[in-house]
């Protein structure tokens, strides 16, 4: 089965205003939304392939005991061991099959019928939660220019302090071409357009980003 990245997040602080400091180089914001059930609200970035979420809680007591409680969105925010990234990926073969073990998760926000696939890694909170997107999720018939159209996401590069991934987190970095970096701190670090500018940031210690272009 053929799955490709779709986008990921990191988990900010209340409001996301570390977004202003990945806006400062450059990268237009897009437009924000909420989560009804999961208590999280969101600031995001589309590039022309992919796109760049940072979620923080909103609503404690919805994130602990709404439908999406079993996300652990909010003790990975507190968790300082915690992993505070997501990888969102699409099935892009013809088979309707679920692209990795794990449970269905049936958001308030979504129709009754359209629900994520969430690995089953997703209690093994030193790595980032690997979800699916549903298959049958409505797209608009002409998609929306991305606000970021030269920015390619062209190499990211996840971080986790764990000597051996689990074998999930493993075959989706096999099959999406992500590279995991083992034993180290959490850290994202993208790259952009093969990094012909020849330029990057860290935004550490407000973010664990790391951006090249």
């Amino acid at each position: 089965m053929k799955i490709a990245l779709d986008h990921f997040f990191i988990l900010t602080d209340h409001g996301a205003p570390q977004a202003d400091q990945v806006a400062n180089i450059g990268i237009v914001e897009g437009a924000r939304n909420s989560h009804p059930g999961q208590g999280t609200k969101n600031r995001r970035f589309f590039f022309s392939n992919s796109a760049l979420e940072l979620l923080y809680v909103d609503d404690p007591d919805e994130a602990g005991n709404g439908r999406g409680n079993r996300l652990n969105l909010l003790e990975r925010y507190e968790n300082p061991v915690a992993s505070p990234f997501g990888l969102i990926v699409r099935n892009i073969s013809e088979s309707a099959d679920v692209p990795f073990p794990g449970w269905q998760y049936c958001p308030d926000y979504f129709e009754e019928d359209q629900c994520f696939q969430v690995g089953e890694n997703s209690d093994l909170l030193e790595e980032p939660l690997c979800i699916c997107m549903p298959q049958n999720l409505n797209h608009p018939i002409k998609p929306n220019q991305p606000d970021n159209p030269l920015w390619s996401l062209t190499g990211l590069c996840i971080s986790v302090p764990l000597p051996k991934p689990s074998l999930l987190l493993e075959t989706i970095a096999k099959c999406i071409d992500i590279r995991l970096r083992l034993n180290e701190p959490h850290k994202l670090e993208l790259k952009f357009n093969e990094e012909k500018c020849g330029r990057s940031l860290d935004f550490a210690p407000n973010l664990p980003l790391i951006v090249r272009w």
